[in-house]
């Protein structure tokens, strides 16, 4: 899913709260913010630093949860995106900044609706082309979408936009928000927002696998993203199993504001659609699209 908003707001790292930041002048914000050198984002460096905000009073309980999800976080990054990178955490009272090198790659962990979120924001030069997304911003996520993933699909809608409207590509800012990826491209001034927004879809081969629909189960329990309503609606598939077994199939699970498309056989086109939600009980129901042209008659 490709979203396109007009105009944006100025360059400032994502994360900063409002309300903390309405009526200061940028020296006054500046004073705000901690800044901590380190070496790089190893896990051994933000530990030691998170004993010496606790030893001067900062580590308050915001600060203490947003730089242990920091931690959890960059573990699964190569050693690549721990480096000449920047951290931005927001505590209660003050913001905290490590910097590690040369920041490319600038990071801010603030709390959101459902908890901590790690955003990712990258500024470009005077345009921004498809030839900015580097593989190595992408290290470490697995994508919600199996047949075309957030970078593909991030390229092709940038050079989408250089063909429609080139003169717009110095003015334009880039975000993706897929799954725990909030990762966005931004050059200096932009007034115009592309979104990146992916479908969970996920392939099972030629038929639909019952060994491959339990990964992609566990997987989701893993991650957080299974609601119970989304789970009833994999216990229903899985008890009914035999009846969805078909080749060329889509089947569409909806519950909790989550959608999951489960896929088989040919990627693009489906003769026989399954939909299986859940009603304000949380009880599953499914229902069945034949496609009608397909039909045999005698």
């Amino acid at each position: 899913m490709v979203m396109s908003l007009s105009p944006v707001s100025g360059s400032k790292e994502s994360g900063l709260r409002g309300a903390a930041l309405l009526g200061k002048t940028s020296s006054s914000i500046m004073n705000d913010i901690k800044n901590v050198t380190v070496p790089c984002l190893d896990i051994e460096y933000l530990l030691s630093a998170k004993v010496k905000l606790r030893q001067e009073g900062l580590l308050d309980s915001s600060l203490k949860t947003n730089l242990e999800f920091a931690i959890n976080s960059m573990e699964a990054f190569p050693a690549a995106k721990r480096r000449n990178v920047s951290l931005t955490l927001e505590g209660e009272r003050q913001l905290v900044r490590f910097m590690a090198g040369t920041p490319v790659l600038l990071y801010t962990v603030h709390l959101g609706p459902k908890g901590p979120e790690f955003h990712q924001r990258v500024q470009v030069g005077a345009h921004l082309t498809a030839s900015c997304l580097n593989e190595g911003h992408f290290a470490g996520h697995r994508c919600k979408d199996e047949l075309e993933g957030c970078l593909e699909q991030a390229r092709r809608t940038l050079s989408t936009e250089a063909e429609s409207n080139p003169s717009g590509l110095g003015e334009l800012e880039l975000r993706i928000v897929c799954g725990e990826l909030h990762l966005t491209y931004s050059t200096q001034q932009p007034q115009h927002s592309l979104i990146i927004c992916p479908r969970r879809r996920v392939y099972l081969g030629k038929a639909l696998n019952l060994e491959r629909l339990l990964e992609v189960k566990t997987y989701l329990e893993q991650t957080g993203a299974m609601g119970k309503g989304l789970l009833i609606c994999f216990q229903h598939l899985l008890l009914h199993f035999g009846q969805y077994q078909e080749e060329n199939s889509r089947v569409v699970l909806q519950s909790d504001g989550e959608m999951v498309e489960l896929l088989s056989g040919s990627p693009d086109y489906h003769s026989t659609q399954h939909y299986i939600f859940t009603d304000g009980q949380n009880q599953a129901h499914s229902h069945r699209v034949q496609d009608m042209d397909l039909w045999e008659y005698d």
